[in-house]
């Protein structure tokens, strides 16, 4: 079953005081779930939450945390934000964790990071959990080292979150990619970007230059599988009206899915 989701990211900081109205553009918009990035889910009691959850008939379907596992000093607070992360996560009852990370220039530390990330991915599977490697471009560059690796080395409780539109901007061609990871991806971020040059240039879906057609396709041989379609637009003039046309055309596309 397929399902669309609203990563909040287009709100910018803070925006914990603007969830009521979040939360209810979202299902106005048509979205079936929130993604919330874990640093902003925090700032609000699980009370609170669950209870704008309620009101709007949502759910959060995955939150998101960061960071660069080999620096030793930032892992250690990675690990804190982890064990919270767990403990209200895990009181919201959401399904997805996912992590962006992994930028290491060295082999070893890339390899002690994957490791590092592989014990969350365990931690996370304990209580319920599945961790998601969520990748941007910088994955792919020098013939794919880091994302090769990670492939080779990943626990099978480790699933992905595969950013499309980071995935395109750094020249892959999708359908490999989603061959190569099949079953294991749980999440899809649409993304699209006004340009192929470096940085966050995004906007609307369907008005950039990313074509989502492979990915559409094969969604198509996924019907068995549950599977969120989720709208990341990383900035934007207006977040509401983004919040709309994302919605819309997630949901038309949705809808195509299931017709075929």
């Amino acid at each position: 079953m397929f399902k669309t989701s609203l990563q909040t990211i287009t709100w910018g900081d803070p925006q914990h005081d603007r969830f009521p109205d979040i939360f209810a553009l979202a299902k106005a918009s048509g979205f079936d779930g929130l993604e919330i990035g874990f640093r902003r889910l925090r700032q609000v009691s699980t009370t609170d939450i669950q209870r704008l959850l309620d009101a709007n008939q949502m759910i959060i379907n995955a939150s998101h945390i960061g960071g660069n596992l080999g620096d030793l000093g930032q892992a250690e607070n990675e690990r804190a934000d982890f064990d919270a992360a767990l403990h209200i996560l895990g009181e919201l009852g959401v399904p997805y964790l996912l992590y962006s990370g992994l930028n290491e220039q060295h082999d070893d530390a890339l390899d002690a990071a994957i490791e590092q990330l592989n014990g969350f991915a365990d931690r996370c599977a304990d209580q319920g959990m599945r961790l998601l490697f969520h990748n941007h471009d910088w994955e792919f560059h020098n013939d794919q080292r880091i994302w090769k690796r990670l492939l080779e080395l990943r626990a099978d409780t480790l699933g992905y979150a595969l950013d499309l539109g980071w995935a395109v901007k750094a020249g892959q061609d999708l359908s490999t990619v989603l061959a190569d990871l099949e079953e294991t991806v749980k999440i899809l971020h649409f993304k699209d970007f006004i340009s192929a040059e470096a940085g966050q240039n995004t906007c609307h879906l369907g008005e950039g230059i990313i074509d989502f057609s492979a990915a559409w396709q094969w969604l198509q041989g996924q019907g068995g599988q549950d599977i969120w379609l989720t709208a990341e637009q990383d900035n934007a003039a207006d977040a509401d009206i983004a919040c709309a046309i994302n919605g819309a055309y997630l949901a038309e596309h949705r809808q195509d899915l299931e017709r075929s």
